[in-house]
């Protein structure tokens, strides 16, 4: 496991990253992004591979409890991870705040394909997967890779999969529930109606939209089960593959493990990934 700089130098700010009391491997105050490798005991040369964007409102970072608990399951399926730790709402070091996770993740997606051989992945088997607000992050990489935010040159931003777990996908008023805050961490207080599209996932798939797996409990009252839902209609209107598990119950923040149906979705996951030949 390694812990990389994700942008060295590009960042000038004090590093006030801090833990956020709410257990053990949540992290705030996130100013410079790192990715933090875990590598596969696979004999491959091409290895699929799959970044992992961490839920937390936009304000922390799940790393333990999301990102290290996916990575030790998919690492045992040949899939090299890639926990992200973008960047959180700190205005102070970050004036405009609202596309400093977009570029995070287009800088990890750039970062590795152009090191695809280093970590023994395949540059066209490199996915996004996210959860709750990280799920948010990865549906925009997968809806805005052709609005970059770093300098690519001809290598392309588009994952080439994504595994959306109790997402964010859309801020528009009538599939926000109150208790989720993830809109306003990343837009601020005052946003307007064009804002709030823009970083509306649903309203902008098409036809080379990424495959798509969601995963979301019918319960759940912080990112409402519809937010998956639309999502998956407009994959489905543009024929894009795609699959959804909906469960009854589990509410929010289950990560990798639905203790109400006692069920890892993870194995659902590796399973569409080999039908659709991503693994």
């Amino acid at each position: 496991m390694y812990e990389k700089n994700l942008v060295p130098g590009a960042i000038k700010c004090q590093v006030i990253e801090s833990r956020s009391g709410q257990g053990a491997g949540v992290v705030k105050d996130v100013t410079i992004p790192t990715l933090t490798v875990y590598e596969t005991k696979g004999s491959s040369s091409e290895n699929t591979a799959v970044i992992v964007c961490p839920g937390g409102s936009y304000v922390t970072l799940s790393m333990e409890g999301e990102g290290a608990k996916s990575a030790e399951i998919l690492t045992k399926e040949n899939i090299v991870v890639f926990v992200l730790k973008y960047r959180t709402s700190n205005f102070t070091c970050n004036s405009d705040y609202k596309l400093a996770p977009l570029q995070d993740i287009q800088q990890a997606i750039l970062r590795i394909r152009k090191e695809a051989r280093k970590w023994k992945v395949n540059p066209n088997k490199v996915g996004a997967m996210g959860f709750s607000a990280g799920g948010h992050l990865a549906a925009l990489a997968s809806t805005r890779y052709n609005v970059p935010q770093v300098k690519n040159g001809t290598t392309s931003l588009r994952p080439d999969f994504s595994v959306l777990v109790y997402p964010v996908i859309s801020f528009t008023d009538s599939l926000t529930s109150k208790l989720s805050k993830s809109r306003i961490h990343l837009l601020g207080e005052h946003f307007t109606k064009d804002e709030a599209e823009w970083f509306s996932s649903e309203l902008h798939v098409n036809a080379t939209t990424p495959p798509t797996y969601l995963i979301h409990a019918a319960d759940d009252n912080i990112a409402l089960v519809g937010q998956s839902l639309v999502y998956y209609q407009a994959l489905h209107r543009n024929k894009v593959p795609s699959q959804i598990m909906v469960y009854q119950q589990g509410g929010h923040g289950f990560s990798v493990y639905n203790k109400p149906l006692d069920d890892f979705w993870t194995k659902g996951v590796v399973n569409w990934l080999k039908l659709n030949k991503l693994l």
